[in-house]
Formats: structure tokens, C-alpha cells, sequence
């Protein structure tokens, strides 16, 4: 113990300290590709079916869409606009609806079921266009709580659909906020595809 009281204080000589941060900046610099490649924090959520979804998954470009109540046909003209793409195995399309203290805990189940019923309609409304989805169904996540939400950077309610695009290794490549058109989502899509 008296070793430890007595010890010197370690310091460093401007030179030192400026030799150190340099060979850091420098490794930053000179081997980016390490601090690319790190894996990508995975979010994960459940369907409406109660079905565990990777909504950052891997091995696609993912369309992570934004929606709430207030807004079923601005998503709704999303949805429909990349349609085109929904056959691709390079792409998913995962729509997170925001009803954080919205629904009562016993009134959410009648809220799957009405989730449910617009996917059998979106799956004839697909087959009629020939579009094959099979094996890349377009998960729908009810989030009651907030948490998927909050894991995608989602922390208001918001009055227009927002977006993130994942790529292949689950990493964030895209953020589009407030959109206004399915046409600014399709040139997106259509410049990563």
C-alpha cells in the first residue's frame, strides 16, 4: 500500500502524447476497411403473427418503412410502388406500424386480426399483378411498446413515411424522412438495385 502511495504519477511529454495520436489518426486513415466492417447491431422484432423478424436482415437490400394509423394510404402508395421488386431475393421490404399507446392491451388483438386481413388482400392483389412473393413475404410489426421504433431511430410520432435501407451485411445506407412520393423511394431503390 505504501508502494502505491509513493508511486510516480505517469505523465506523458507533448511529444509522446503527439506520437500516440498520430500512429491512432494514422491506422483510422491507412486501414478504414476495419472500421467498416464491423457486424452490424441485428434488430429484431416480431410480426404481426408473432413470428420472430431480422429486420435488418442479412443477404438482401431491406426496405424498412415507417407507418402508423394516421397513414395507411401514404404507405399504402409505398407499398404498392415496389411492388416491382418484391419477387427479387435480393430485396425485403419489412413495415414497422407505430402504435405506441394507441391500443389497449385487450383491443390488440383485434388489431392483428385487421393487420392479418389486409395481408390476405395484399397477397391476392399480388398474385393477380404476377408478382410471386413466396419465401419474401413483407413482414408487417405492430409495435405497441416502441421498442423496434426506438432500435430503428423512430422516437416520435411522425406525420409522414419514413424510411431506412439495409444492405446485404445489415448495415444502415440510407434514411429518408418525410416522404412525399412513391417515386422517391422507387429512384432509391432502383440506384441501390
Amino acid at each position: 500500500m505504501v508502494a502505491l502511495l509513493t508511486m510516480k504519477p505517469i505523465s506523458f511529454s507533448p511529444t509522446s502524447w503527439g506520437a500516440y495520436r498520430g500512429a491512432i489518426l494514422a491506422g483510422v486513415v491507412l486501414f478504414p476497411a476495419m472500421v467498416c466492417t464491423a457486424s452490424a447491431t441485428p434488430i429484431s422484432a416480431q410480426d404481426v403473427n408473432g413470428h420472430p423478424v431480422a429486420v435488418n436482415g442479412k443477404g438482401h437490400y431491406t426496405v424498412v418503412m415507417y407507418t402508423n394509423p394516421d397513414l395507411e394510404d401514404e404507405s399504402r402508395e409505398v407499398t404498392l410502388a415496389l411492388d416491382p421488386y418484391r419477387s427479387r431475393s435480393d430485396f425485403a421490404l419489412v413495415r414497422v406500424v407505430d402504435l405506441r399507446g394507441d391500443v389497449p392491451a385487450d383491443m390488440r388483438v383485434m388489431v392483428r386480426v385487421q393487420i392479418r386481413e389486409e395481408q390476405v388482400k395484399e397477397a391476392k392483389r399480388l398474385k393477380k399483378a404476377g408478382v410471386d412473393v413466396s419465401g419474401n413475404e413483407a413482414p408487417i410489426i405492430p409495435d405497441f411498446s416502441g421498442s423496434t421504433l426506438d432500435a430503428l431511430g423512430w422516437n416520435s410520432v411522425y406525420d409522414q413515411v419514413h424510411l431506412v435501407v439495409y444492405d446485404p451485411s445489415g448495415h444502415e445506407i440510407k434514411r429518408m424522412e418525410n416522404i412525399s412520393s412513391a417515386a422517391q423511394v422507387t429512384k432509391v431503390v432502383d440506384s441501390i438495385l
